[in-house]
Protein backbone atom coordinates (compact mmCIF):
# COMPACT_ATOMS: atom_id res chain seq x y z
CA UNK A 1 0.00 0.00 0.00
CA UNK A 2 1.29 3.66 -0.78
CA UNK A 3 2.10 5.73 2.04
CA UNK A 4 -1.35 7.13 2.35
CA UNK A 5 -4.03 4.73 2.11
CA UNK A 6 -7.19 6.52 -0.21
CA UNK A 7 -10.33 6.33 0.68
CA UNK A 8 -12.41 3.82 -0.77
CA UNK A 9 -16.17 4.63 0.05
CA UNK A 10 -16.38 8.52 -0.88
CA UNK A 11 -19.20 9.06 -3.17
CA UNK A 12 -20.83 5.55 -2.31
CA UNK A 13 -21.54 5.52 1.79
CA UNK A 14 -20.87 8.75 2.08
CA UNK A 15 -20.64 12.18 -0.53
CA UNK A 16 -17.31 12.71 -2.05
CA UNK A 17 -17.56 16.53 -1.53
CA UNK A 18 -16.18 17.95 1.73
CA UNK A 19 -18.39 20.90 2.32
CA UNK A 20 -21.81 18.00 1.70
CA UNK A 21 -19.78 15.37 4.06
CA UNK A 22 -19.10 17.97 6.83
CA UNK A 23 -22.14 19.14 6.83
CA UNK A 24 -23.53 15.91 7.16
CA UNK A 25 -21.47 15.03 9.92
CA UNK A 26 -21.95 17.52 11.75
CA UNK A 27 -25.72 17.59 11.90
CA UNK A 28 -25.21 13.64 13.08
CA UNK A 29 -22.90 14.99 16.16
CA UNK A 30 -25.06 17.79 16.90
CA UNK A 31 -27.94 15.24 17.87
CA UNK A 32 -25.79 14.12 20.60
CA UNK A 33 -27.26 14.38 24.04
CA UNK A 34 -24.46 15.88 26.77
CA UNK A 35 -26.51 14.49 29.97
CA UNK A 36 -26.37 11.22 28.77
CA UNK A 37 -22.43 10.94 29.20
CA UNK A 38 -21.53 8.53 31.61
CA UNK A 39 -18.85 10.03 34.33
CA UNK A 40 -15.34 9.11 34.33
CA UNK A 41 -13.08 9.12 30.95
CA UNK A 42 -14.21 7.61 27.92
CA UNK A 43 -12.51 4.67 27.05
CA UNK A 44 -14.89 2.60 24.77
CA UNK A 45 -16.78 3.18 22.05
CA UNK A 46 -18.94 1.02 20.05
CA UNK A 47 -20.38 2.72 17.16
CA UNK A 48 -22.40 1.54 13.95
CA UNK A 49 -20.22 1.03 10.25
CA UNK A 50 -22.95 1.15 7.52
CA UNK A 51 -23.58 4.14 4.75
CA UNK A 52 -24.52 6.87 6.39
CA UNK A 53 -27.82 6.89 5.74
CA UNK A 54 -28.52 4.15 7.60
CA UNK A 55 -25.96 4.49 10.25
CA UNK A 56 -24.96 7.58 10.77
CA UNK A 57 -27.42 9.61 13.41
CA UNK A 58 -26.84 7.02 15.51
CA UNK A 59 -22.90 7.10 14.90
CA UNK A 60 -22.81 10.62 15.66
CA UNK A 61 -25.34 9.87 19.18
CA UNK A 62 -21.97 8.38 20.84
CA UNK A 63 -19.11 11.02 18.69
CA UNK A 64 -20.86 13.85 19.31
CA UNK A 65 -20.11 13.49 22.85
CA UNK A 66 -16.73 13.24 23.16
CA UNK A 67 -15.99 16.75 20.57
CA UNK A 68 -12.95 18.13 21.33
CA UNK A 69 -11.66 15.02 23.64
CA UNK A 70 -8.25 15.20 24.19
CA UNK A 71 -6.96 11.58 22.99
CA UNK A 72 -3.33 10.80 22.04
CA UNK A 73 -4.41 8.25 19.88
CA UNK A 74 -7.59 6.39 18.70
CA UNK A 75 -7.50 2.97 18.29
CA UNK A 76 -10.10 1.51 15.73
CA UNK A 77 -10.98 -1.95 16.38
CA UNK A 78 -12.98 -3.82 13.08
CA UNK A 79 -13.57 -6.39 11.97
CA UNK A 80 -12.36 -8.01 8.50
CA UNK A 81 -14.69 -8.21 5.68
CA UNK A 82 -12.62 -9.52 2.90
CA UNK A 83 -9.46 -10.65 4.17
CA UNK A 84 -8.95 -14.13 5.77
CA UNK A 85 -6.36 -13.41 9.13
CA UNK A 86 -5.68 -15.36 11.98
CA UNK A 87 -4.07 -12.44 14.19
CA UNK A 88 -5.72 -9.12 14.59
CA UNK A 89 -4.06 -6.89 11.33
CA UNK A 90 -2.32 -3.70 11.24
CA UNK A 91 -1.50 -1.11 8.45
CA UNK A 92 1.50 0.06 7.30
CA UNK A 93 0.88 2.99 6.25
CA UNK A 94 1.40 6.96 7.38
CA UNK A 95 -1.98 8.13 7.10
CA UNK A 96 -5.66 6.97 5.53
CA UNK A 97 -7.39 9.85 3.65
CA UNK A 98 -10.88 10.92 3.36
CA UNK A 99 -12.73 13.78 1.74
CA UNK A 100 -11.64 16.06 4.82
CA UNK A 101 -8.29 15.44 4.92
CA UNK A 102 -5.92 12.93 6.06
CA UNK A 103 -6.12 11.28 9.80
CA UNK A 104 -1.90 10.61 10.44
CA UNK A 105 -1.47 6.99 11.68
CA UNK A 106 0.72 6.42 15.01
CA UNK A 107 3.16 4.32 12.99
CA UNK A 108 5.06 4.21 17.04
CA UNK A 109 2.37 2.28 18.36
CA UNK A 110 1.75 0.27 15.20
CA UNK A 111 5.39 -1.16 15.43
CA UNK A 112 5.60 -1.52 19.05
CA UNK A 113 2.44 -3.64 18.57
CA UNK A 114 3.69 -5.68 15.32
CA UNK A 115 6.57 -6.26 17.50
CA UNK A 116 4.77 -8.62 20.29
CA UNK A 117 3.86 -10.78 17.92
CA UNK A 118 0.58 -10.82 18.83
CA UNK A 119 -0.69 -8.72 15.71
CA UNK A 120 0.41 -8.85 12.00
CA UNK A 121 0.81 -6.23 9.60
CA UNK A 122 -1.69 -6.68 6.08
CA UNK A 123 -1.86 -3.52 3.98
CA UNK A 124 -4.06 -6.31 1.86
CA UNK A 125 -6.72 -6.87 4.38
CA UNK A 126 -6.97 -2.48 4.86
CA UNK A 127 -7.09 -1.49 1.22
CA UNK A 128 -10.57 -2.02 0.88
CA UNK A 129 -12.04 -2.59 4.14
CA UNK A 130 -14.71 -0.31 4.81
CA UNK A 131 -15.04 -0.67 8.60
CA UNK A 132 -12.78 1.93 9.66
CA UNK A 133 -12.45 4.05 6.78
CA UNK A 134 -16.54 4.92 7.39
CA UNK A 135 -15.59 6.24 10.74
CA UNK A 136 -12.87 8.57 9.72
CA UNK A 137 -15.01 11.67 8.93
CA UNK A 138 -16.73 11.66 12.06
CA UNK A 139 -13.16 11.35 14.49
CA UNK A 140 -12.06 14.54 11.85
CA UNK A 141 -14.94 16.34 13.03
CA UNK A 142 -15.56 15.45 16.71
CA UNK A 143 -11.91 15.07 17.60
CA UNK A 144 -8.70 18.18 17.42
CA UNK A 145 -7.00 17.60 14.40
CA UNK A 146 -4.40 15.44 13.69
CA UNK A 147 -5.75 12.98 16.63
CA UNK A 148 -3.31 10.08 15.09
CA UNK A 149 -5.28 6.17 14.68
CA UNK A 150 -4.32 2.91 15.23
CA UNK A 151 -6.49 0.99 13.02
CA UNK A 152 -7.00 -2.87 13.75
CA UNK A 153 -9.01 -5.18 12.31
CA UNK A 154 -9.59 -8.19 14.63
CA UNK A 155 -10.72 -11.59 13.34
CA UNK A 156 -12.20 -14.10 15.09
CA UNK A 157 -9.60 -15.31 17.96
CA UNK A 158 -9.33 -17.98 20.27
CA UNK A 159 -8.90 -17.51 23.77
CA UNK A 160 -5.29 -17.38 24.03
CA UNK A 161 -4.82 -15.24 20.72
CA UNK A 162 -6.83 -12.41 22.60
CA UNK A 163 -5.86 -13.07 25.96
CA UNK A 164 -2.14 -12.21 23.95
CA UNK A 165 -3.57 -8.96 21.68
CA UNK A 166 -4.96 -7.84 24.68
CA UNK A 167 -1.75 -7.76 27.10
CA UNK A 168 -0.41 -6.84 24.28
CA UNK A 169 -2.90 -3.36 23.77
CA UNK A 170 -2.36 -3.01 27.78
CA UNK A 171 0.39 0.02 28.16
CA UNK A 172 -2.39 2.56 26.32
CA UNK A 173 -5.19 1.84 28.22
CA UNK A 174 -4.51 3.61 31.19
CA UNK A 175 -4.01 7.34 29.24
CA UNK A 176 -5.79 9.31 26.98
CA UNK A 177 -6.70 7.00 24.21
CA UNK A 178 -10.27 6.14 22.91
CA UNK A 179 -11.24 2.47 21.84
CA UNK A 180 -13.89 2.62 18.56
CA UNK A 181 -15.29 -0.72 18.17
CA UNK A 182 -16.30 -0.12 14.67
CA UNK A 183 -19.30 -3.00 14.47
CA UNK A 184 -23.13 -3.36 13.72
CA UNK A 185 -25.17 -5.70 15.15
CA UNK A 186 -27.45 -8.69 13.87
CA UNK A 187 -27.56 -8.94 10.28
CA UNK A 188 -31.26 -10.49 9.76
CA UNK A 189 -32.29 -12.48 6.30
CA UNK A 190 -31.84 -14.71 4.03
CA UNK A 191 -28.79 -12.73 1.90
CA UNK A 192 -26.73 -12.91 5.66
CA UNK A 193 -28.16 -16.77 6.13
CA UNK A 194 -29.84 -15.73 9.27
CA UNK A 195 -33.02 -16.08 9.99
CA UNK A 196 -33.40 -17.88 13.65
CA UNK A 197 -36.94 -16.86 13.83
CA UNK A 198 -39.44 -15.80 10.99
CA UNK A 199 -42.51 -14.36 13.73
CA UNK A 200 -42.23 -11.09 15.52
CA UNK A 201 -39.01 -9.81 13.83
CA UNK A 202 -38.89 -6.38 15.34
CA UNK A 203 -39.74 -7.48 18.93
CA UNK A 204 -37.20 -10.41 18.63
CA UNK A 205 -34.25 -8.71 16.78
CA UNK A 206 -34.47 -6.40 19.50
CA UNK A 207 -34.33 -9.17 22.21
CA UNK A 208 -30.83 -10.66 20.55
CA UNK A 209 -29.46 -7.34 20.54
CA UNK A 210 -30.25 -6.42 23.99
CA UNK A 211 -28.13 -10.15 24.79
CA UNK A 212 -25.28 -8.72 23.46
CA UNK A 213 -25.41 -5.15 24.23
CA UNK A 214 -25.98 -6.20 28.23
CA UNK A 215 -22.62 -7.61 28.30
CA UNK A 216 -20.48 -4.62 26.66
CA UNK A 217 -22.62 -2.53 28.76
CA UNK A 218 -21.03 -4.76 32.15
CA UNK A 219 -17.40 -4.48 30.41
CA UNK A 220 -17.60 -8.32 30.05
CA UNK A 221 -15.64 -10.08 26.78
CA UNK A 222 -16.04 -13.49 27.83
CA UNK A 223 -19.75 -13.38 28.75
CA UNK A 224 -19.77 -11.84 24.96
CA UNK A 225 -18.31 -14.33 23.19
CA UNK A 226 -20.37 -17.22 25.07
CA UNK A 227 -23.25 -15.21 23.81
CA UNK A 228 -22.59 -15.14 20.49
CA UNK A 229 -21.17 -18.53 20.62
CA UNK A 230 -24.69 -19.85 21.97
CA UNK A 231 -26.72 -17.66 19.78
CA UNK A 232 -24.99 -17.39 17.14
CA UNK A 233 -25.39 -13.76 16.65
CA UNK A 234 -24.32 -12.30 13.02
CA UNK A 235 -22.80 -9.12 14.79
CA UNK A 236 -19.67 -8.88 12.51
CA UNK A 237 -17.62 -6.69 15.26
CA UNK A 238 -17.81 -9.06 18.43
CA UNK A 239 -14.35 -10.38 18.23
CA UNK A 240 -13.11 -6.68 18.00
CA UNK A 241 -15.51 -5.68 20.99
CA UNK A 242 -14.27 -8.64 22.97
CA UNK A 243 -10.69 -7.46 22.40
CA UNK A 244 -11.45 -4.04 23.10
CA UNK A 245 -13.33 -4.77 26.58
CA UNK A 246 -10.69 -7.43 28.12
CA UNK A 247 -9.30 -4.61 30.03
CA UNK A 248 -6.60 -5.25 32.94
CA UNK A 249 -7.49 -5.26 36.62
CA UNK A 250 -10.40 -4.26 38.16
CA UNK A 251 -11.28 -0.66 37.34
CA UNK A 252 -14.81 0.42 37.63
CA UNK A 253 -16.50 1.28 34.63
CA UNK A 254 -19.89 2.86 33.12
CA UNK A 255 -21.81 2.21 30.03
CA UNK A 256 -24.42 3.96 28.34
CA UNK A 257 -26.72 2.74 25.44
CA UNK A 258 -26.79 6.01 23.36
CA UNK A 259 -29.05 4.76 20.37
CA UNK A 260 -30.71 1.74 18.97
CA UNK A 261 -32.01 1.49 15.49
CA UNK A 262 -33.04 -1.18 12.77
CA UNK A 263 -32.33 -0.57 9.21
CA UNK A 264 -35.76 -1.91 8.49
CA UNK A 265 -37.60 0.78 11.22
CA UNK A 266 -37.16 2.90 7.51
CA UNK A 267 -39.72 0.98 6.35
CA UNK A 268 -41.44 -1.38 8.52
CA UNK A 269 -39.67 -4.49 6.02
CA UNK A 270 -37.28 -6.69 8.45
CA UNK A 271 -36.91 -9.21 5.45
CA UNK A 272 -33.10 -7.94 5.33
CA UNK A 273 -32.15 -5.98 8.38
CA UNK A 274 -28.99 -4.33 10.10
CA UNK A 275 -28.92 -3.25 13.77
CA UNK A 276 -27.06 -0.72 15.21
CA UNK A 277 -26.11 0.59 18.39
CA UNK A 278 -24.23 3.76 19.64
CA UNK A 279 -22.61 3.05 23.27
CA UNK A 280 -20.19 4.92 25.65
CA UNK A 281 -18.38 3.58 28.14
CA UNK A 282 -16.06 5.77 30.30
CA UNK A 283 -13.73 3.89 33.16
CA UNK A 284 -13.41 5.95 36.81
CA UNK A 285 -10.25 8.10 36.91
CA UNK A 286 -7.68 6.54 39.72
CA UNK A 287 -7.18 7.51 43.03
CA UNK A 288 -4.39 10.42 42.70
CA UNK A 289 -4.65 10.05 38.87
CA UNK A 290 -3.36 12.85 37.05
CA UNK A 291 -6.20 15.26 35.28
CA UNK A 292 -5.72 16.39 32.05
CA UNK A 293 -5.24 19.89 32.97
CA UNK A 294 -2.52 18.86 35.89
CA UNK A 295 -0.89 17.15 33.05
CA UNK A 296 -0.64 20.24 30.88
CA UNK A 297 0.36 22.08 33.84
CA UNK A 298 3.35 19.77 33.90
CA UNK A 299 4.10 19.85 30.30
CA UNK A 300 4.44 23.66 30.51
CA UNK A 301 5.99 23.55 33.19
CA UNK A 302 8.98 21.03 31.86
CA UNK A 303 9.37 23.21 28.66
CA UNK A 304 9.48 26.53 29.88
CA UNK A 305 11.98 25.22 32.61
CA UNK A 306 13.90 23.33 29.64
CA UNK A 307 13.98 26.46 27.56
CA UNK A 308 14.99 28.81 30.55
CA UNK A 309 17.97 26.17 31.42
CA UNK A 310 19.09 26.14 27.79
CA UNK A 311 19.08 30.05 27.54
CA UNK A 312 20.84 30.57 31.19
CA UNK A 313 17.35 32.10 32.79
CA UNK A 314 15.85 31.50 35.59
CA UNK A 315 13.50 28.36 36.06
CA UNK A 316 9.67 29.43 36.09
CA UNK A 317 7.77 29.41 39.29
CA UNK A 318 4.81 26.99 39.14
CA UNK A 319 1.85 29.48 40.15
CA UNK A 320 2.88 31.85 37.44
CA UNK A 321 2.92 28.49 34.53
CA UNK A 322 -0.78 27.46 36.15
CA UNK A 323 -1.96 31.17 36.24
CA UNK A 324 -0.50 31.57 32.17
CA UNK A 325 -3.16 28.34 31.49
CA UNK A 326 -6.02 29.59 33.42
CA UNK A 327 -5.41 26.90 36.11
CA UNK A 328 -3.99 26.34 39.74
CA UNK A 329 -0.99 24.17 40.90
CA UNK A 330 -3.65 21.96 42.41
CA UNK A 331 -2.75 20.01 45.68
CA UNK A 332 -2.06 16.61 43.25
CA UNK A 333 0.68 18.69 41.82
CA UNK A 334 2.38 19.39 45.33
CA UNK A 335 2.67 15.91 46.36
CA UNK A 336 6.23 14.35 46.62
CA UNK A 337 6.21 11.91 43.92
CA UNK A 338 8.89 10.57 41.65
CA UNK A 339 9.11 12.05 38.46
CA UNK A 340 11.08 11.95 35.01
CA UNK A 341 11.63 14.11 32.30
CA UNK A 342 12.35 12.88 28.75
CA UNK A 343 13.35 14.86 25.90
CA UNK A 344 13.43 13.28 21.71
CA UNK A 345 14.34 14.67 18.75
CA UNK A 346 13.58 13.08 15.75
CA UNK A 347 12.36 10.31 17.28
CA UNK A 348 15.31 9.77 19.28
CA UNK A 349 16.38 10.36 23.00
CA UNK A 350 17.87 13.34 23.48
CA UNK A 351 18.32 13.63 27.26
CA UNK A 352 16.19 11.89 30.42
CA UNK A 353 16.57 12.81 34.02
CA UNK A 354 14.56 11.88 37.16
CA UNK A 355 14.55 10.17 40.23
CA UNK A 356 12.19 7.58 41.67
CA UNK A 357 11.44 8.66 45.26
CA UNK A 358 8.73 11.69 45.97
CA UNK A 359 11.76 13.61 47.34
CA UNK A 360 9.78 17.28 46.26
CA UNK A 361 6.50 18.16 45.03
CA UNK A 362 5.32 16.63 41.58
CA UNK A 363 5.62 19.85 40.24
CA UNK A 364 8.99 20.91 41.16
CA UNK A 365 10.24 17.75 40.46
CA UNK A 366 9.50 17.93 36.89
CA UNK A 367 10.84 21.23 36.51
CA UNK A 368 14.03 20.70 38.32
CA UNK A 369 14.53 17.48 36.26
CA UNK A 370 13.24 19.09 32.76
CA UNK A 371 16.30 21.78 33.28
CA UNK A 372 18.56 19.02 34.10
CA UNK A 373 17.58 16.64 31.24
CA UNK A 374 18.19 19.76 28.84
CA UNK A 375 21.47 20.50 30.24
CA UNK A 376 22.95 17.81 32.48
CA UNK A 377 22.37 14.24 31.31
CA UNK A 378 25.85 13.06 30.70
CA UNK A 379 25.33 10.62 27.79
CA UNK A 380 24.64 13.89 25.83
CA UNK A 381 26.27 17.85 24.66
CA UNK A 382 24.09 19.91 26.34
CA UNK A 383 20.46 21.05 24.39
CA UNK A 384 21.35 24.44 22.16
CA UNK A 385 19.09 27.56 21.53
CA UNK A 386 18.37 26.19 17.82
CA UNK A 387 17.47 22.75 19.05
CA UNK A 388 14.54 23.59 21.57
CA UNK A 389 11.93 24.03 18.48
CA UNK A 390 12.67 20.18 17.78
CA UNK A 391 12.29 18.44 20.82
CA UNK A 392 9.38 16.47 21.95
CA UNK A 393 8.81 16.29 25.92
CA UNK A 394 7.42 13.26 28.54
CA UNK A 395 6.95 13.45 31.53
CA UNK A 396 6.09 10.56 33.96
CA UNK A 397 5.04 10.71 37.14
CA UNK A 398 5.60 8.20 39.16
CA UNK A 399 4.20 5.73 42.03
CA UNK A 400 5.50 4.61 45.08
CA UNK A 401 8.19 1.84 44.73
CA UNK A 402 6.97 -1.92 45.57
CA UNK A 403 9.31 -5.09 46.29
CA UNK A 404 8.09 -7.84 44.00
CA UNK A 405 9.59 -11.69 45.03
CA UNK A 406 10.58 -12.48 41.17
CA UNK A 407 10.74 -11.30 37.78
CA UNK A 408 7.89 -13.29 37.27
CA UNK A 409 5.87 -10.81 38.66
CA UNK A 410 6.83 -7.91 36.81
CA UNK A 411 4.11 -6.71 33.46
CA UNK A 412 5.72 -5.62 30.96
CA UNK A 413 3.98 -1.93 29.69
CA UNK A 414 2.43 -1.53 32.98
CA UNK A 415 5.56 -1.78 35.21
CA UNK A 416 8.72 0.34 35.78
CA UNK A 417 11.36 -1.49 36.70
CA UNK A 418 14.26 -0.98 39.34
CA UNK A 419 17.21 -3.70 39.10
CA UNK A 420 19.92 -3.77 41.58
CA UNK A 421 22.64 -6.40 42.22
CA UNK A 422 24.93 -5.03 45.48
CA UNK A 423 26.30 -1.34 44.05
CA UNK A 424 25.06 -2.10 40.64
CA UNK A 425 21.73 -0.45 39.74
CA UNK A 426 19.29 0.60 36.45
CA UNK A 427 16.19 1.42 36.01
CA UNK A 428 13.54 1.66 32.59
CA UNK A 429 10.11 3.44 32.82
CA UNK A 430 6.68 1.77 32.13
CA UNK A 431 7.13 2.95 28.21
CA UNK A 432 10.34 1.55 27.37
CA UNK A 433 9.57 -2.20 26.62
CA UNK A 434 6.84 -1.36 24.57
CA UNK A 435 8.27 1.25 22.67
CA UNK A 436 11.22 -1.01 22.05
CA UNK A 437 8.98 -3.88 20.81
CA UNK A 438 10.79 -6.20 23.74
CA UNK A 439 9.24 -8.95 25.71
CA UNK A 440 10.35 -9.42 29.49
CA UNK A 441 13.32 -11.39 29.24
CA UNK A 442 15.06 -9.08 26.83
CA UNK A 443 13.83 -6.14 28.70
CA UNK A 444 15.58 -7.62 31.40
CA UNK A 445 18.77 -8.37 29.74
CA UNK A 446 19.28 -4.66 28.43
CA UNK A 447 18.55 -3.32 32.21
CA UNK A 448 20.85 -5.60 33.19
CA UNK A 449 23.48 -4.33 30.48
CA UNK A 450 22.38 -0.69 31.76
CA UNK A 451 23.51 -1.38 35.35
CA UNK A 452 26.86 -2.84 34.18
CA UNK A 453 25.86 -6.75 34.61
CA UNK A 454 25.84 -9.33 31.82
CA UNK A 455 22.96 -9.63 29.95
CA UNK A 456 21.86 -12.99 31.67
CA UNK A 457 22.92 -11.71 35.22
CA UNK A 458 19.06 -11.32 36.03
CA UNK A 459 18.09 -14.28 36.03
CA UNK A 460 19.82 -14.73 39.37
CA UNK A 461 20.83 -12.63 42.57
CA UNK A 462 18.51 -9.67 41.52
CA UNK A 463 16.34 -7.55 43.19
CA UNK A 464 13.16 -6.62 41.69
CA UNK A 465 11.31 -2.79 42.38
CA UNK A 466 8.65 -2.08 40.44
CA UNK A 467 6.31 1.33 40.15
CA UNK A 468 4.25 2.55 37.71
CA UNK A 469 3.65 6.02 35.73
CA UNK A 470 1.11 8.28 34.97
CA UNK A 471 2.38 10.19 30.93
CA UNK A 472 2.21 13.47 29.83
CA UNK A 473 3.70 13.53 26.24
CA UNK A 474 3.39 16.56 23.96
Amino acid sequence: MSPVRPPVLAGAWYPASPIDLRADVERYLADADPSRTPPGRPTVAVVPHAGYRYSGPTAGKVLGLLRQLHCEAVFILAPNHRTPLDRPALADVDAFATPLGEVPVARDIVQALAATGAFVVDDRAHAREHAVEIQLPLLQCALPESTPIVPILVPHLSADRRRQAARALDPWRRGDHLFLVSTDLTHYGQTYGYVPFDDDIPTRLEQLDTGALLRILAHDPDGLESYGHDTGITMCGLPAAALALDWPGDQQHHGELLDYTRSGDEDGDYAMSVSYAAVLICRDEAPGGLSHDERRVLLTAARRSMEAAVRGEPAPAPEEVAADLGLTVTPALREPRGAFVTLEQNEQLRGCIGYIEGISPLIDAVISNAASAATGDPRFLPVTPDELSTLKLDVSALTPLAEVSGHEDIVIGRHGVVLSRGAHKAVFLPQVAPEQGWDLATTLSHLAMKAGLGPDDWRQGCRFQVFEAEVARE
